[in-house]
Formats: structure tokens, C-alpha cells, sequence
């Protein structure tokens, strides 16, 4: 006679590609809640935070003031049902329940001289990293996201955002405006208009 499991197999959830904002801003806020408490700072990052209108994962930047606060989110995410993918020293994958089907959160642990340069860098988007990556590169520089703006072998850069562009040259610009038109980052044209209107 065959097992019971194979009578009534249960079917496996769906894994969802993408959240319109609304939804993916929603579990997000829900996510934040359950595990700030073992967090001293946590940003989400990714699409959201640059207001895209569909969402492929979640990603949040935390700093936690021990490693066994970075355990609890883990165990967080579990009471939440989530199912762990990868769960190291620096990062935290798993996918959580959500619309009849499970949908990918992503955690990144920063340290507090590195919290800056892990938002700006998990914020994206991809082709403004490289883009910035690029530049960095070409004034004698280099983007670490473990380790910060590197000069000369030694991080100058990284805690926040604003020290990473200002070392750059550049005026620390929203996050929705941090993709690529024509070949270049959206908010150049918009710092090149102010700094003509000043």
C-alpha cells in the first residue's frame, strides 16, 4: 500500500518573482517589525527604496550589536514561517509566505563604518553601481562594499551614503533617481541643472 504522503502529495508553495510596491512595501514593514528589536539599525534597500513599481526581492541593510542578535533574526524569520535559504555570518537569504506562494527576503549585515557604503551599494540599481564603480576606478579609487571607498589602500568613505558621494565629488542623490539614462545616472543631469541655475 503506498504511503499516505504519496496519496495526498502536498503541493510545494509557488516561489513569486516580483510584488507590485504597494504589496512588497507592505511585507517589508511587517518583516522590519518582527525583527527590528534584535536590530540597532536596519534600512530596507533595494527596488523599494528606489520606489520602483515591481519588486523581485526585499532587501535590508542591519547593523546588530552582537552575533547573537544576528541569530534572532534568523529565528524571527522562522516564527514569521519563513524558509531559510542560506543563513551566514553576513547574510541572512530566505523566503517568506506571502499571497499564496513564498517570496524572497534578503538581509545584509553591515558594521557601523560600512553601513553606508552596504545601503548605497544594495540600494542599486545594478548599472548605477557599475557606473559608480567606473568612476571610482577612474579618479584612483575603489567601491568595497566590505570595506567602504577605498583610497589609496585605506577606506576613506562608507559609514553613509552622503560621505561616499561627497569623496566622490558628487551631492548624495535620492535613490529614485539612482538609475542610467543615456549612458549616464539620472541625477547628473538633474545636479548639472541646479548647479547652471545657482
Amino acid at each position: 500500500m503506498a504511503k499516505q504522503s504519496t496519496l495526498f502529495p502536498q503541493k510545494e508553495p509557488t516561489v513569486l518573482l516580483e510584488l507590485d510596491l504597494l504589496a512588497a512595501t507592505r511585507l517589508a514593514s511587517s518583516i522590519e517589525l518582527a525583527v527590528c528589536d534584535y536590530c540597532e539599525k536596519i534600512e530596507v534597500a533595494g527596488s523599494i527604496r528606489r520606489g520602483r513599481p515591481v519588486v523581485h526581492d526585499i532587501d535590508f541593510v542591519v547593523l546588530t550589536k552582537s552575533d547573537a542578535d544576528w541569530q534572532r533574526i534568523g529565528e524571527a524569520l522562522k516564527r514569521l514561517k519563513a524558509t531559510s535559504n542560506c543563513a551566514g555570518n553576513q547574510l541572512i537569504k530566505a523566503y517568506i509566505p506571502c499571497q499564496n506562494g513564498l517570496f524572497q527576503v534578503d538581509f545584509y549585515r553591515a558594521k557601523p563604518s560600512t553601513f553606508g557604503i552596504h545601503l548605497l551599494i544594495r540600494t542599486g540599481s545594478a548599472q548605477h553601481n557599475c557606473w559608480l564603480a567606473g568612476y571610482a576606478i577612474s579618479k584612483g579609487m575603489r567601491l568595497k562594499y566590505s570595506e567602504g571607498l577605498i583610497k589609496e589602500g585605506k577606506p576613506i568613505a562608507g559609514e553613509d551614503e552622503q560621505g561616499v558621494f561627497s569623496a566622490l565629488g558628487f551631492s548624495c542623490p535620492l535613490p529614485n533617481e539612482r538609475e542610467m539614462g543615456d549612458s549616464k545616472p539620472v541625477w547628473m543631469a538633474k545636479q548639472g541643472e541646479n548647479s547652471n541655475q545657482s
